[in-house]
């Protein structure tokens, strides 16, 4: 029969110990002792054992036999043989533990409980599932707190295989701590190593920081810090700074290059504010190449310019604002001295407002300091009231919009133009769009087709920073057609269609003077017949001479565990001569059941050169990965391939320790 006891020691309600067994019986010192099934209760403690024993007047707790305690909140998890617990003091003793404290599982010979704090003794830990344990850390000593786990004397073992020894190590607890993070082991074509060390610093609930140290044997070697702050949203602010010391004079790597460029001491100083409506980002090279030195990925190797900017956009009911103070920094270049600059460019738009019935008036003004220190430079004044009036015609909807355009530049330097002070021309567009929609059983195709024309009296000879200075004669019919198309309201694919005739037989493309009536055919086609296939396009056909003049597609072929995307660009000018011809290949696969291959290579046409091969490996373990990076990139400025090989290994999933940034 089971009893149940309530202790209420020292006639103390803030203290009290529930004890349920099979059997009870109270000794001559006062201890009392239970056996057979004894659960017991105290505080955030659960604790189960064959026997136990409880002294009511020292407060001390023993048990032996299958003792398992555990904490309500789920923190700690823990089976053994034998515990002693002193709830008076807060202290106590494991032997033979095996069990969980947040998500690390471990073993050990004993363990000193003192308060909040843990001490191990001949144990091993690991966050592996508990029947799942491929990789452990055996040490001869451990203290564990709230906050970290450090241990001594330690034994990094794989599949029970000695790895490493560390004399000392030190993992955070819980799921946003401080602490190293995996590295990153590598070499290239110049350099033997390449090692890579991030450590992550928790600064507040709303902070946090990482910095990462860079060795490379001969190449620059620096560090870099990224700070992150969330203020309203998730991440407000987000600053870089990195700082590298070339060797002087420079290796093989600079061979090529323009000398003029080389900085001993390099650095990129990057920030990013986003305060709402106002937002503000300054990103700063020493030099051209630091890009391609110092990142090893495709997507930073290859951005192609650099902003510093201020921007302010603020919108009303019937007014929008905007403000944008930028300066680019061209990476493709080793002179920034012809890059176009926007400092600043500040527009008005008065939305549209009704000035008669059917009559609608918009206005769009704006200035703009185009500069260079080399080139075309001037500022630039526009000021377009527009007029609309929409109307309806044996049933049809069409709309009539007037635009009178104002431009006037100040202090143009570079280049001989006549219209360069104050003039202005109007622009006259009709457009005619009609909604249809066609249903067949269970297929839906919704579309809209538009018909449009567009007159401008005469063209201008004036300075051209962007598409507002066109202002060139015009006597164009377009269209444009758009069609979506859904099964069971799942969308299978979407068309985009544009294209005209000049009737004055001639027109712009890409910069260049036509001497034709048809315009080139766009179309944007994206097709998603089943849950495996996906097929983009982007082309511009010439019907005139009836080739492409630009094609941006890919294919991608995608099943469990696997994937395959074959990819094409192409450009030509309108003459037929190329500017771009690539293919592009990546292929994706799941090996046996925790490997990853993957592929990539990406090949120009006109070199007939890879432009990059890669290939990588990752190999996903129980609490542990293992990732190996072949990579081969075409410099062109040496006419050489650089050769990269890249480990990166993560010793019990620390990532998960930088969670993203909340407030």
């Amino acid at each position: 029969m089971l009893l149940l006891i309530l202790f209420l020691l020292s006639f103390s309600l803030s203290f009290s110990l529930e004890v349920l067994s099979q059997s009870l019986e109270r000794l001559p010192d006062g201890t009392f002792r239970a056996t057979g099934d004894v659960e017991a209760y105290y505080r955030e403690y659960y604790i189960k054992a064959d026997f136990m024993t409880y002294d009511p007047g020292k407060r001390l707790v023993y048990a032996r036999g299958n003792v398992y305690i555990k904490s309500v909140d789920g923190r700690l998890e823990v089976r053994g043989t034998e515990s002693f617990l002193d709830l008076e003091k807060d202290v106590g003793y494991f032997l033979d533990a095996e069990g969980r404290f947040e998500k690390f599982n471990f073993t050990a010979k004993r363990v000193n409980k003192r308060g909040e704090e843990y001490e191990v003794e001949e144990g091993s830990i690991t966050t592996c599932p508990p029947d799942k344990k491929e990789m452990r850390l055996c040490f001869s000593r451990a203290h564990i707190s709230q906050r970290y786990v450090f241990s001594q004397n330690n034994s990094l073992r794989l599949f029970n295989i000695p790895l490493a020894y560390l004399p000392i190590s030190l993992f955070p607890v819980g799921e946003r701590r401080s602490g190293v993070l995996p590295p990153i082991i590598g070499s290239n074509t110049y350099n033997t190593l390449i090692y890579q060390q991030p450590i992550y610093w928790v600064i507040s609930k709303n902070k946090d920081a990482t910095l990462t140290l860079d060795f490379r044997d001969r190449q620059a070697k620096g560090f870099a810090i990224e700070y992150r702050q969330s203020m309203k949203r998730e991440l407000d602010l987000l600053a870089n700074l990195s700082l590298y010391k070339e060797p002087t004079p420079p290796g093989k790597w600079w061979q090529g290059r323009d000398p003029s460029t080389f900085r001993e001491n390099r650095y990129r100083i990057k920030a990013d504010l986003n305060l709402g409506d106002l937002k503000a980002g300054v990103d700063l090279l020493s030099d051209p190449y630091f890009m391609q030195d110092v990142y090893f990925t495709t997507r930073e190797r290859t951005v192609p310019y650099l902003s510093s900017y201020i921007s302010y956009k603020r919108e009303w009911d019937r007014f929008f604002l905007a403000f944008d103070l930028r300066r680019f920094y061209d990476t493709t270049s080793p002179n920034n001295k012809e890059t176009l600059q926007r400092l600043p460019e500040i527009g008005f738009y008065l939305k549209d407002n009704p000035l008669l019935q059917n009559l609608y008036f918009n206005l769009s003004v704006s200035y703009t300091n185009f500069y260079r220190e080399e080139g075309l430079r001037a500022h630039r004044l526009l000021l377009f009231p527009e007029f609309s009036i929409p109307k309806q015609l044996f049933g049809l909807n069409l709309l009539s919009i007037l635009t009178v355009e104002n431009i006037a530049y100040l202090d143009v330097k570079g280049g001989d133009f006549k219209d360069k002070g104050l003039f202005g021309s109007v622009r006259y567009r009709e457009s005619l769009p009609y909604f249809y929609k066609l249903t067949l059983g269970r297929f839906d195709l919704r579309n809209t087709f538009e018909l449009s024309y567009s007159y401008r009296p005469k063209s201008f000879n004036n300075p051209r920073f962007d598409d507002l200075d066109s202002i060139d004669k015009e006597n164009l019919l377009s269209y444009t057609l758009r069609s979506y198309g859904y099964y069971k309201e799942k969308l299978l694919y979407s068309l985009f269609l544009s294209g005209g005739y000049s009737y004055l037989g001639k027109f712009t493309y890409a910069g260049q003077e036509v001497r034709e009536k048809f315009l080139p055919i766009r179309t944007v086609f994206w097709l998603y017949p089943t849950g495996w296939i996906r097929f983009s396009s982007d082309s511009v056909y010439d019907p005139v001479h009836g080739r492409l003049l630009k094609t941006i597609g890919s294919l991608t072929l995608a099943g469990e565990g696997k994937s395959i995307t074959l990819g094409r660009t192409m450009e030509r000018n309108y003459d037929g001569s190329k500017l771009n011809d690539q293919y592009n290949l990546s292929a994706f696969a799941l090996l046996f059941k925790n490997m990853n291959l993957s592929f990539s290579l990406i090949r120009d046409n006109r070199i007939n050169k890879d432009l990059q091969r890669q290939i990588g490996l990752d190999y996903r373990g129980a609490c542990w990965s293992l990732g190996l990076l072949l990579r081969d990139i075409y410099d062109g400025t040496r006419k050489t391939y650089i050769k990269e090989v890249f480990l990166a290994f993560n010793i019990f999933d620390l990532q998960r320790f930088t969670v993203p940034l909340k407030r």
